[in-house]
């Protein structure tokens, strides 16, 4: 399991780490064929928050991005249209419904 956080900010918090691992771990345990996920996150400053995931499976690399109020917000609608590429990809890879 391999998930990495990138801010263009220096301050940060370990709330929102911990809840991107917790959440992220759950694509590591459903979906086997996820390598590493890889997040992006828009500073403070901004009045909307923003979320981009860089997500590596085997042979394909698959991106979501989300906005919102908070970091926390933003990262769990960016992982909602990320579980749906997930799904697609699954089904067109392995033949699974």
């Amino acid at each position: 399991m391999d998930i990495k956080i990138d801010r263009d900010f220096t301050a940060g918090t370990n709330s929102f780490e911990e809840h991107a691992q917790d959440r992220c771990q759950k694509y590591f345990d459903n979906y086997p064929f996820v390598q590493s996920i890889q997040i992006f996150l828009r500073g403070d400053k901004h009045p909307t928050k923003k979320v981009k995931l860089q997500v590596r499976l085997k042979g394909k690399d698959i991106f979501a991005s989300a906005e919102g109020q908070h970091h926390h917000d933003a990262f769990d609608n960016a992982l909602s249209k990320l579980k749906s590429q997930l799904v697609k990809y699954k089904t067109l890879r392995y033949n699974v419904t």
